[in-house]
């Protein structure tokens, strides 16, 4: 077995020492904190075991609940204790551990309180990552899995020096404000995008041409004189040559991203010829109007859709970027007049009587410009959050034994 892990500070160089968690920990367990002995006005802060899984990370600098039980009925933390629980639905879900970095918090019963000298938030990630799996396997049960502290006391740890634990967890801790802030920035970038463009949509939000005017009022019209409303269909599955060839053949479970290029399975041209579905030009904007109704999408490439859609092939004088926006903003017409009792299901003439309010088309462009740098603001943000829990997960495997 290594004694040392793959990635470390190049400051240390001590073994790490093998030891059982009961040889460092003293176990204790916590006592239960029923739903109506929470009170916003409470006294005395606490931890309920079911909030673990939704409302706490790694680090619990603050406890979210408050108790007026008396606290010679409670059992209260030590700063630097750690808790996991002590039943879960699955052998998985029950290796969660949190440190709690602020004595005198009540905690909950069906909670194992582990209590050292070890850096608690150190234990924390280390039983959370490299040791997850095992955690897991020491549970047991079926339709509620179980963990007592007697199995927890045999669970074979590498541990580094204090010092080394202290750096290693105030490493990790500041990758997780990282992450952190950058879910922050996501969100509120995507509640900043919803609010602008519902104003944008409701003309509160106007833009200027180049000498500074107003461009000209919007007109309201009916869909199908902005687009050309056009239906998918699906060739005969039996027929080998059908399909297997060149022309992309969306379904709208894949819709998930503004731009689509390439479809999970294709047709043939005489699979095309051979199903009501139609060859669409690059720039259709592509609209789910069954089951899932509202999802869309811009396809990159010609293409074809199966009869879940109705796509939009843009008339003179419209923008298709300015309709995918005004269709993401507006899905709630379409789910208006949709109907079905297996599913939901809107029709293409409900489709082109519902009215748009349109700029022109300088207008257009500027609308789909603007929201477009949000989108890659976004997509930059997403990129960045991505690659710093990659990067988490990376020293997660390589700091520990």
């Amino acid at each position: 077995m290594m004694n040392a892990p793959r990635l470390r500070f190049k400051e240390f160089s001590d073994k790490f020492e093998s030891v059982t968690l009961g040889k460092v920990s003293d176990f204790y367990k916590g006592k239960g904190i029923a739903k109506a002995e929470i009170s916003e006005d409470g006294v005395t802060p606490c931890i309920r075991y079911g909030e673990l899984y939704t409302k706490y990370g790694v680090i619990i600098e603050k406890a979210l609940s408050r108790t007026n039980t008396p606290k010679s009925s409670l059992v209260l933390s030590q700063a630097n204790d750690v808790i996991i629980p002590a039943s879960g639905e699955t052998q998985v879900d029950i290796a969660t551990a949190s440190c709690v970095m602020s004595s005198g918090i009540a905690l909950g019963g069906d909670l194992n309180i582990i209590r050292s000298k070890q850096n608690g938030v150190f234990l924390s990630y280390y039983l959370n990552s490299k040791k997850k799996l095992d955690i897991a396997k020491l549970a047991q049960g079926n339709s509620v899995v179980h963990l007592y502290a007697s199995q927890l006391r045999t669970l074979e740890l590498n541990l580094p020096k204090f010092e080394e634990q202290k750096k290693i967890a105030t490493f990790l801790s500041s990758v997780d404000q990282k992450i952190t802030l950058l879910t922050k920035k996501y969100e509120l970038l995507i509640q900043y995008k919803k609010g602008v463009m519902q104003k944008i949509f409701n003309q509160e939000i106007r833009f200027k041409d180049k000498a500074g005017k107003y461009f000209p009022e919007w007109k309201t019209l009916p869909l199908c004189e902005v687009a050309q409303i056009i239906g998918g269909g699906t060739p005969e599955t039996s027929v080998q040559g059908n399909w297997g060839g060149d022309v992309q053949w969306f379904t709208p479970t894949e819709l998930k991203q503004k731009y689509v290029s390439k479809s999970v399975r294709t047709i043939t041209t005489a699979g095309l010829a051979n199903s009501s579905a139609k060859l669409l030009p690059a720039g259709t904007v592509l609209f789910s109007s069954r089951a899932t109704v509202g999802d869309v999408a811009i396809s990159l490439n010609e293409c074809c859709t199966n009869q879940g859609f109705q796509s939009f092939v843009m008339k003179s004088g419209y923008n298709n970027e300015f309709l995918y926006y005004w269709i993401a903003n507006n899905k709630k017409l379409f789910l208006e007049k949709a109907s079905g009792s297996t599913f939901l299901e809107i029709s293409k003439r409900e489709i082109e009587k519902l009215l748009i309010q349109a700029p022109c088309i300088d207008e257009q462009k500027r609308v789909a410009d603007f929201l477009v740098s949000i989108d890659l603001a976004i997509e930059l943000n997403q990129h960045k959050l991505d690659l710093t829990k990659q990067y988490k997960q990376g020293l997660l495997q390589q700091m520990f034994i």
